[in-house]
């Protein structure tokens, strides 16, 4: 029996152009709205951003909420309550923000275009610092690399490379948990459900997920959130 589910295509998303960023948004977010790209439990935030070269964008927190961001090709810089953060490629940076704070974020090469991915969570309760975070995937092919995890934080950060026809079994920690997968490269099949790049799925009521890659250098981030 297939497990419940929803698929979020990269073509449904939400796009914001102009001349600083490219900006899809698999969820509501400022003047993109859809009825059916309401926030997944905790997760309202997920875009996948490319900024120009030498530009910055803001962004400004309406929640107290935890922001994740993950380089995926180049770096960027935050400047966030009065720090400065730099976060490259194999990095993710954890930040902690109360309702008003502003973060900027810009591109620091002068000819190349970044991109990197913005997850947004809500978060009233647990008491996380700002934290950097790297993995490598070389050195951990065809398995879910642990990123982010513990006991502190109020979700569960995995990700991998694949090359095709690899497999791979997550295990919730607890089967109230929910988990949002979002495929960065390549193809995967997740639970019978065929994923292409930058679609996402969220996945409910279940204890494990079967990932096949369908492609080589296929790239998934898995986000845990507990109840």
């Amino acid at each position: 029996m297939e497990k419940p589910g929803k698929i979020y295509l990269a073509d449904q998303r939400g796009l914001i152009e102009n001349s600083s960023i490219r900006r899809y948004s698999t969820f509501n977010f400022e003047s993109f709205f859809n009825e059916h790209k309401t926030a997944f439990q905790n997760l309202f935030i997920f875009n996948d951003d490319s900024v120009a070269a030498g530009k910055l964008n803001f962004y400004l927190a309406k929640e107290n909420s935890l922001h994740l961001f993950m380089p995926i090709t180049g770096g960027i810089d935050i400047v966030a309550k009065n720090n400065e953060f730099s976060v490259e490629t194999g990095q993710v940076q954890l930040l902690s923000l109360e309702k008003g704070e502003v973060l900027e974020i810009s591109n620091p090469y002068k000819s190349d275009v970044i991109n990197y991915l913005h997850l947004g969570i809500i978060n009233d309760f647990a008491l996380v610092k700002d934290q950097l975070f790297s993995f490598d995937f070389d050195k951990n092919p065809n398995k879910l690399i642990d990123i982010i995890s513990g006991y502190k934080f109020p979700f569960k950060l995995t990700a991998g490379i694949f090359a095709g026809r690899e497999e791979a079994n997550y295990k919730l920690q607890e089967k109230s948990n929910s988990l949002f997968t979002f495929i960065i490269d390549g193809a995967f099949e997740i639970e019978g459900r065929l994923m292409h790049a930058r679609d996402g799925l969220a996945l409910w009521d279940t204890e494990d997920v079967e990932f096949e890659a369908l492609s080589n250098n296929a790239i998934v981030v898995n986000l845990e959130l507990f109840v």
